[in-house]
């Protein structure tokens, strides 16, 4: 067959299955759609199929939330979970916060109050209802009149199961990602489902997200329950077909040594009218053996000023921009390059994962929008007050009594200033130098800093990213999810790290490295090291000889540039 008649029978084929999508008069529908499938497409168009209808689409990543709203717009009401829980609970609850560390405030109270409870996120997320965890965490947060992530969403099961009319019902409702649910977000998905057409979608080839005890079995038995009319996106859009090749030649060598137990079995094909021209060009994965990070760092800065303007511009595009090199690792690794890239270049940001721990910073901004808040006075003692007088509040506050009243006048005085300090920060035309001033006069000064910076309007001047020059993100396995790059970089490919047991190889960690793999518009380069320096606390110490990693041995032969063993001198 030629590549005409290629193109045409791949063309006919997607539209008959968005066709058949369309007319389905289903009820529930099940899409399976590899990387770079068309998903969002897909909602865009079934949004289309029934203008002014009610429709809503949920995801549990602000990044990929942000994705389906930049396609639906106004055409569909796009939230993550737990925006939608918020918003729901505040409809029938009244005014409630959401703040995503309250889990280390409780675990505080819980210690305080000599309780060995611990992973209350787990407990949520494994729906273990009759868990003390659970109770003790709702009785704390309705103390709090605060939600966070995992407790939102259960909070609104149990509305849901008692009164399913808190929602209103929905023309379509539509699901991103359903290989990543864990058991409380699939019981709120089976109740929300009574509440109108319902599309869910996902891929269990990328289950990346274990930490929140997701698994893609909830995906799978969907799949196999007859309950839903099943639909296949086999053609992706994105990747060339060395990637794409790569990808399903992985999947048969791990499904041939019994892993991905259970995997759906899909099609997975290069669109050929989209991506001939990308898959000529670039045909080959490239790979090298690094002999340290600053051969790695140096091999990517050659690769990126060697970037063509047409392959900058591509990235660039208006409506589709993406980055245009996108470095994937483990941490250790991203920090390392980071170190040696950083103010290399102009359009460059390192995408870390957000700072768990609580800040003096969380309690004023709590306290300056309502000084009477609980969980800001709680959090603020938590700096200020020694854990013996911390213990004696939080035992008084477990029948109700504020925290606020069981401090010191003089105490709570002091902050109150420092309260009504910071809200000058609001004002039209306000003093900074004054405020400053006032500020470091009253508040400790190792917080200073902090609260001046996280409060104070001064903003860094916006920087217009130049669009002739290539875009550079570095982010983790899982921080890469719902990305694409013209060219990616798989760093630290090193048994030990990616796989980091090669006796006990995870699914998870197989599904990590498709997703980095399928990231790729045009190349992907998986580089490892011989060598790789230890943290500064162990000295600089090396750590020597490390092996490439095993997974780069899955990928053809065929479909490898293998680079070799290299040094800063070969590049």
């Amino acid at each position: 067959m030629d590549i005409d008649d290629i193109i045409k029978k791949q063309r006919e084929e997607r539209d008959a299955i968005l066709k058949a999508i369309l007319d389905s008069k289903a009820s529930k529908k099940l899409i399976i759609a590899g990387a770079g499938t068309g998903k969002t497409y897909t909602f865009k168009k079934i949004v289309e199929h029934y203008p002014g209808g009610k429709h809503i689409a949920m995801t549990f990543i602000r990044l990929l939330r942000d994705d389906m709203y930049a396609s639906l717009g106004e055409q569909a009401d796009v939230r993550t979970f737990h925006e939608f829980c918020k918003k729901i609970l505040h409809e029938q609850k009244g005014g409630i916060d959401l703040f995503p560390k309250l889990q280390l405030v409780i675990e505080g109270d819980a210690r305080y109050l000599g309780h060995k409870y611990k992973d209350f996120s787990k407990k949520f997320q494994n729906l273990e209802e009759d868990a003390p965890e659970l109770k003790f965490f709702l009785e704390r947060s309705t103390y709090y009149h605060t939600v966070s992530f995992d407790d939102s969403v259960y909070r609104m099961l149990v509305e849901l199961r008692a009164n399913p009319g808190i929602v209103p019902k929905f023309d379509q409702i539509l699901i991103d990602e359903f290989q990543d649910f864990n058991p409380l977000e699939v019981a709120f998905i089976n109740e929300l489902e009574k509440r109108g057409n319902i599309l869910i979608v996902g891929d269990d080839d990328q289950a990346v997200y274990p930490l929140r005890s997701a698994s893609p079995d909830h995906l799978r038995g969907k799949y196999h329950s007859g309950e839903y009319e099943i639909f296949v996106l086999p053609f992706c859009s994105r990747c060339t077909e060395v990637i794409v090749s790569s990808t399903n030649a992985i999947i048969k060598i791990i499904e041939d040594n019994d892993g991905l137990q259970g995997r759906i079995s899909k099609r997975y094909e290069s669109f050929v009218e989209l991506k001939k021209e990308d898959s000529d060009k670039y045909p080959k994965i490239i790979t090298a053996h690094c002999s340290n990070v600053q051969t790695v760092t140096n091999f990517i800065k050659k690769r990126i000023d060697t970037l063509t303007a047409e392959e900058t511009a591509d990235s660039w595009k208006e409506g589709s921009e993406y980055p245009t090199v996108l470095i994937v690792g483990a941490k250790q690794y991203l920090n390392a390059v980071n170190d040696r890239l950083e103010g290399e270049y102009q359009n460059y940001k390192y995408k870390k994962s957000e700072d768990p721990e609580l800040k003096i910073s969380d309690a004023y901004f709590l306290l300056r929008s309502n000084q009477e808040s609980n969980l800001g006075w709680r959090i603020l003692i938590d700096f200020l007050l020694a854990n013996k007088e911390i213990k004696k509040v939080v035992e008084k506050t477990t029948d109700g009594t504020t925290v606020k009243s069981l401090l010191h006048n003089d105490f709570v005085e002091a902050q109150l200033e420092i309260v009504e300090t910071l809200i000058k920060f609001r004002e039209k035309d306000a003093d900074i130098a004054s405020i400053k001033a006032q500020l470091k006069a009253l508040i400790e000064a190792e917080y200073f800093e902090e609260v001046f910076t996280n409060f104070s309007p001064i903003e860094k001047e916006e920087v217009v990213p130049d669009k002739t020059k290539p875009s550079i993100l570095l982010t983790s396995f899982s921080g890469c999810k719902g990305l694409s790059a013209g060219f990616v970089f798989i760093i630290g490919a090193n048994n030990g790290v990616m796989p980091k047991d090669r006796n006990n190889v995870t699914d998870h960690e197989i599904c990590q490295f498709i997703v980095a793999l399928t990231r790729t518009r045009k190349e992907c380069s998986i580089l490892s090291e011989i060598w790789f320096s230890s943290p500064k606390d162990k000295k600089g110490q090396w750590i020597p000889k490390q092996q490439r990693s095993e997974f780069i041995d899955l990928i053809p032969p065929g479909n490898l540039d293998d680079r070799g063993n290299i040094k800063s001198k070969d590049i």
